[in-house]
């Protein structure tokens, strides 16, 4: 099984954010956000399933996601 597969959300860094996308916007959702509507060992590739992060405005499930990381400061 390809080790990917195997990532859940409790896997995220702290400061790791997870961008889902689905017909109408992108919504970001930060690691402790994704815990608390979903749980720690929700799977990364299946997390568009979960009902709790369907968009409210066209009703579609997140068909698209990456993980974003915050950018450090340049000197």
């Amino acid at each position: 099984m390809d080790p990917a597969f195997a990532l859940t959300v409790n896997d995220l860094a702290r400061d790791e954010a997870l961008c889902l996308r689905c017909g109408c916007r992108s919504q970001t959702y930060s690691r402790a956000r994704l815990i608390a509507l979903v749980g720690r060992d929700a799977r990364l590739h299946l997390i568009g399933l979960n009902r709790e992060l369907w968009c409210g405005d066209c009703g579609e499930p997140p068909f698209q996601g990456w993980v974003t990381a915050p950018v450090a400061n340049q000197p």
